[in-house]
């Protein structure tokens, strides 16, 4: 009998160790692997647990028939072809192996029938045509019929090498070869029809995959509780917010779409209000409170942030497309930008509010994070770290916006960036710490990143240290000080197992305790690039209680906590 969906197989692998590529077994793995996700066919690829994005387009189409993916292309248009991926997140120096059984009805172009790994730096492609597999354009050949029946396709890569197999055989060594680009520094398993210029038709069995070199991943930390705060069928929740009001109680705000889109707010957002420390929660309707953050040592109010997307007509795209303005597609009919930044300020409580643009030098974008991008000093000085790309550059990089007189003014100007230029740089938390010292966690992302970049500010944010890459992998961050004055980083981990983690430091944010990380969650079975934006609170001295968005099994995606003991301070 078939299992449902797709499975999500314990981490690790049969014959790969521990250590980096050198201490792995022999290569290539021809052998047995313990596999890390498991698609059979028994629903649509984007119904399954967890779920493959992709699809189809017109003159494509997709049918389950006994237990098999029937995917047809017979279309040449722009945009016609049909095919599913799932990030794996592996690294190049360990690699992944791919495996799938499937027959080929027919297919007329490179493409047509694909199997695809890309790590992050490089990818390879195996076309599987009637008579024949072929890699790429150009690259090596092996002769067979595909049509004949089901066959078990491998495909293993890591480093430069890469190798296909067919039905346990080895059919082309591709040791040393393994040197085209991965298409924007993808990370993906995709399959099906990958090319719009093809025509074809195939039977797909059996998908799955194996991520090499994993280490053993802590256990989830003991006594965590967790808790619901909202989940509906059919409702994306995503990115909450989390505030501490003067009367103990919290309340968070969140997402409510109706699409999986980062951009488009269709469905709008909810807010919801627990006034037993996090236990339970029920919508809350009232008036939008102050948040303590917002308040400066002159009893006013203020704070800055980037504008983040804006939506206009379909028609304005090629209006920010002349300016090198990043735009982006919203729904029909509508597209987004990024650009500006302001700053508000109310000397009433909150009555009213005054509002003026901020001066900035010209950018391609200009994006927020979260709350955790913003800091009220002790000494009163207000910072907030957008993100984005200035013009003439290549790569996005941290700012920041930063007054020193409640808010009135404010000044603009870069906090981190890649030294090396290799990583994009984005969103960044603040926190400062016992010495008066403001120490930022930056997002880097992969191929060239994916571990958290530490930064410190010495003299109240005006100048900040070089970035330095963390060995903390995950993103992105929040940072919080405890009572005892360890700083708390929680992050999202997008590897499997996929979840929610934290970190302290004992000295202020300097370093961090990596003997010692914390798994708050870890059975996270969604798409692997949407999860987490963590905040955590201290309720009482070491209770923390931290909110994210997560999904599991059943697939809805929803916004959740969990209640935890910090481990005590050593020494």
């Amino acid at each position: 009998m078939r299992t449902f969906g797709m499975v999500v197989c314990l981490i690790g692998l049969s014959f790969a160790g521990h250590g980096r590529a050198s201490a792995e077994k022999p290569w290539p793995p021809s052998g047995e692997v313990q596999w890390s996700c498991h698609y059979d066919a028994s629903v649509e690829p984007d119904k399954a647990r967890p779920h493959w994005s992709g699809g189809g387009a017109p003159d494509t189409e997709r049918t389950l028939e006994e237990g098999v993916l029937r995917i047809a292309d017979r279309g040449t248009k722009k945009g016609a072809l049909h095919c599913y991926s799932r990030a794996w997140h592996i690294e190049p120096e360990h690699g992944g192996v791919i495996e799938v059984r499937v027959k080929v009805i027919d297919n007329d172009s490179r493409s047509g029938v694909c199997i695809l790994g890309a790590d992050g730096v490089h990818e390879v492609g195996v076309t599987l045509y009637p008579d024949r597999i072929a890699i790429g354009e150009d690259g090596p050949t092996y002769a067979m019929s595909t049509r004949d029946g089901f066959h078990v396709y491998r495909l293993a890569m890591r480093g430069n090498d890469y190798c296909v197999w067919v039905d346990g055989k080895l059919v082309i060594d591709g040791t040393g070869k393994h040197t085209h680009p991965a298409y924007r520094g993808r990370n993906v398993v995709t399959f099906g029809s990958i090319s719009s210029k093809a025509k074809s038709e195939s039977l797909w069995d059996d998908v799955r995959y194996a991520i090499l070199g994993l280490k053993p991943a802590p256990p989830r930390i003991a006594g965590a509780r967790d808790v619901v705060i909202y989940k509906k069928e059919g409702i994306y929740a995503c990115f909450p917010s989390l505030i501490r009001l003067d009367d103990g109680s919290l309340l968070t705000s969140f997402g409510t779409r109706v699409r999986r889109s980062h951009i488009d707010g269709t469905g709008g957002s909810a807010r919801y209000l627990s006034k037993d420390g996090g236990r339970t929660w029920e919508p809350y309707t009232g008036e939008t409170p102050i948040s303590p953050g917002w308040r400066c040592q002159d009893g006013s109010l203020a704070y800055a942030r980037a504008y983040g997307w804006r939506e206009v007509p379909e028609s304005r795209r090629e209006e920010f497309a002349k300016r090198d303005i990043v735009v982006r597609d919203v729904r029909p009919g509508v597209v987004a930008y990024l650009q500006g930044a302001y700053a508000r300020r109310s000397t009433d409580g909150g009555k009213t509010w005054t509002k003026r643009e901020l001066e900035l030098p010209p950018h391609r974008s200009l994006m927020n994070h979260s709350r955790s991008q913003n800091c009220m000093m002790k000494c009163g000085v207000l910072l907030a770290a957008p993100y984005g790309q200035l013009k003439g550059q290549e790569l996005g990089q941290a700012f920041c916006l930063r007054s020193e007189d409640n808010g009135k003014t404010w000044t603009f100007g870069s906090l981190a960036a890649d030294p090396e230029g290799k990583a994009r740089l984005n969103e960044t938390a603040l926190i400062e710490n016992d010495r008066g010292e403001v120490i930022a966690m930056s997002r880097s992302e992969p191929p060239a990143g994916g571990h958290l970049f530490h930064t410190i500010s010495t003299d109240r944010g005006k100048t900040w240290s070089r970035p330095v890459r963390t060995k903390i992998w995950g993103y992105p961050a929040n940072l919080i000080r405890l009572h005892d004055g360890r700083l708390l980083c929680s992050y999202g981990y997008r590897r499997h197992p996929q979840g929610v983690r934290a970190i302290l430091s004992n000295d202020g944010g300097h370093t961090w305790d990596l003997d010692n990380l914390i798994v708050l969650r870890d059975d996270h079975v969604g798409a692997g690039s949407d999860l987490g934006y963590p905040i955590s609170v201290e309720l009482e001295p070491g209770k923390i209680f931290t909110i994210y968005y997560i999904t599991l099994a059943d697939g809805v995606t929803h916004v959740a906590g969990t209640h935890w003991q910090a481990p005590k301070r050593q020494g």
